[in-house]
């Protein structure tokens, strides 16, 4: 544990799409909003935010606040907010927790892109 966090942000047309590596923990959120200040929305009219969790190691309980609160900024900012790549464990804290109230939950990023593209088209 206590892998230093490591992002990758990928703009879309729609949205950004953010590749989270390492532990995801009280340093996480200086570190994101170092480069992403979601409380501000995402800019240039983007509408969505993927989190893909798939190279994340750990989550503890300041990471899953953290996870939480950018999904309510969303809500109030308008834009949505999915996840991918999370293990099996995750995804039950996430449902247990709440989150799922706020984010939609895919197993990879072209899954969470298909959506978008399905949402942008109006079906």
């Amino acid at each position: 544990m206590n892998s230093m966090l490591e992002l990758n942000i990928v703009p879309f047309d729609a949205g950004l799409s953010v590749t989270l590596k390492g532990d995801l923990d009280q340093q996480a959120e200086q570190k994101i909003r170092s480069v992403l200040d979601w409380e501000d929305g995402l800019g240039e009219g983007r509408r969505y935010l993927i989190l893909n969790l798939h190279e994340v190691n750990f989550i503890n309980s300041a990471g899953m606040a953290l996870l939480i609160r950018i999904a309510r900024a969303g809500r109030k900012k308008g834009f949505h907010t999915f996840v991918c790549g999370a293990s099996a464990h995750y995804q039950k804290l996430f449902r247990m927790v709440g989150l799922t109230e706020y984010v939609m939950l895919y197993p990879d990023d072209y899954a969470a892109l298909q959506r978008i593209e399905a949402l942008e088209s109006g079906v």
